[in-house]
């Protein structure tokens, strides 16, 4: 995971391409929530 702040959130790197998120915080919890979701589709 990397990215960088920016005025108005948080730059940071998903896919191949940096995402707009509203802070540092909110990109992390994107990770584990597509994390807990693809553990579970892989159950």
């Amino acid at each position: 995971m990397k990215g960088y702040a920016v005025a108005d959130g948080y730059m940071g790197y998903v896919d191949g391409r940096y995402r707009l998120f509203v802070s540092e915080e909110e990109y992390y919890e994107f990770f584990d929530e597509d994390q807990e979701e693809n553990e579970t589709l892989a159950a």
